[in-house]
């Protein structure tokens, strides 16, 4: 034994042998005595039990470095999923929980029955971002209100607009009706390879190129679809995933990127509807 290590939860050295001596003598709290033969101890090291681990749960999420410009790292599977292909949970914007009912009766910074109180809703309703108004004039979700931050740490946060332009804008991008044989329809977002293949999409019709495979720098983006009220709409033909911004016209809606098996584009959704949530990190 040229290595022993002794834990200090519950073990007391009771001596070290003199350089005459055979043995060394280590008694547990359980009152047990073990001897060690000194010739075969190269080193004691003691290992304090409270010493802080990194239990934080972003260290347990996979990312990919997709090379994009501003160095921002995409988290490799949806919250509330545990692979790629699953769809994961549905979030009202800014909340922090799925929930049943996704409309504005449910929606933590508004409440109202029915459409035609929008205009109302977009004046006085809302309790917190309210980028036209006087309460805060919050246009980014803060890491209190952000789903990524709240359920896997704070090194986890959502895309901006901005950025969910610039992983379409900066990679390329295949349709598949199949993501490695899961029968889950999706988005394949590849790093480029080269500037020629930055920005193109390649739609359901068309036939990617040979260069990108699985083994390639990628993330899937499954086609999800969304949750209103207690259904969900085009789930395996379209993806609506959230960012942090809010739409600037209007705050009732906020910002979004959709995509099915043709394109890929950006827009806004009314803040109470449920989609899903893929995070980001720094690198």
């Amino acid at each position: 034994m040229k290595r022993q290590i002794l834990s200090a939860l519950g073990i007391t050295i009771l001596g070290v042998a003199s350089y005459a001596s055979t043995f060394m003598e280590v008694k547990t709290k359980d009152g047990e005595i073990v001897k060690f033969d000194v010739n075969d101890v190269d080193e004691v090291v003691f290992e304090d039990e409270t010493t802080p681990v990194d239990t934080t749960p972003s260290s347990n999420h996979e990312y990919v470095d997709l090379g994009l410009p501003s160095g921002t790292l995409w988290a490799t599977y949806n919250i509330g999923a545990t692979k790629p292909e699953e769809y994961g949970d549905y979030f009202a914007w800014g909340e922090t929980e799925p929930k049943e009912v996704y409309d504005w009766s449910t929606y933590k910074y508004a409440k109202v029955d029915k459409y035609s109180d929008l205009e109302s809703l977009s004046r006085y309703n809302f309790g917190k971002y309210r980028k036209k108004g006087v309460i805060d004039s919050l246009s980014i979700l803060i890491p209190e209100d952000d789903v990524t931050t709240v359920i896997w740490g704070n090194e986890w946060r959502m895309p901006t607009n901005e950025e969910q332009r610039e992983l379409v804008e900066e990679c390329y991008v295949v349709w598949t009706d199949s993501y490695n044989g899961s029968d889950v329809g999706g988005i394949i977002v590849y790093k480029a390879k080269n500037a020629d293949d930055k920005g193109k999409f390649v739609g359901k019709q068309q036939t990617p190129l040979t260069d990108y495979t699985a083994t390639d720098a990628h993330i899937f983006l499954p086609a999800a679809g969304y949750l209103f009220a207690s259904d969900t709409f085009y789930v395996g033909k379209s993806g609506f995933y959230w960012s942090a911004t809010l739409y600037e016209a209007s705050d009732a809606y906020s910002r979004h990127i959709r995509f099915y098996e043709k394109d890929a584009y950006f827009y806004y959704h009314f803040r109470q509807t449920g989609f899903p949530v893929r995070a980001v990190r720094a690198k």
